[in-house]
């Protein structure tokens, strides 16, 4: 019974190492190389949803600066001109830090401002209502949650 047990550890143990090797291999294969020099990334203009546009004209432009050897992680920069009222419909959690600008924001029943140098999170499957008086430009990450952490917040959100 004991080299029963020892061969089934044995056996585990080298199968996740096999993976653990697998998923290293393809990280590294799909990985950029290190910067040599400053890159210019520049914003190029796109559209949303026109039914996402509460009031305004937003002139979007965005740029992603790099992803993930997985794809489950983006990071870019946004800009938008104004004034300008829309909503957004999160596909993936972002994390965004204001560069410049302003934006006023109402997510999740709350109110609140964004300055240069602040951070807010939102999760995937919210939507936030986003007023842009002038101009912002802000860094952005987006990370998908997994479908785990997607499904128990939907359930989590049908239990209130």
């Amino acid at each position: 019974m004991k080299n029963l047990i020892a061969s089934g550890v044995l056996g585990a143990f080298l199968a996740l190492s096999g993976a653990a090797v697998l998923d290293a291999g393809r990280y590294i294969s799909r990985l950029q190389p290190p910067s040599e020099s400053a890159r210019e990334r520049p914003l190029t203009a796109f559209s949303v949803d026109p039914t996402w546009v509460r009031a305004g004209q937003p002139n979007f432009r965005a740029t992603e600066t790099v992803r993930s050897p997985d794809g489950s992680t983006i990071t870019g920069l946004w800009a938008c001109d104004g004034p300008s009222t829309f909503e957004w419909t999160f596909s993936l959690d972002e994390t965004v830090h204001l560069l410049e600008g302003r934006i006023e924001v109402h997510y999740m029943g709350r109110d609140f401002v964004l300055l240069p140098g602040d951070t807010a999170t939102f999760h995937a499957g919210t939507r936030a209502v986003w007023h842009v008086p002038v101009h912002a430009k802000k860094a952005y990450t987006l990370h998908h949650p997994g479908r785990l952490v997607l499904w128990w917040r939907r359930l989590m959100a049908e239990s209130v």
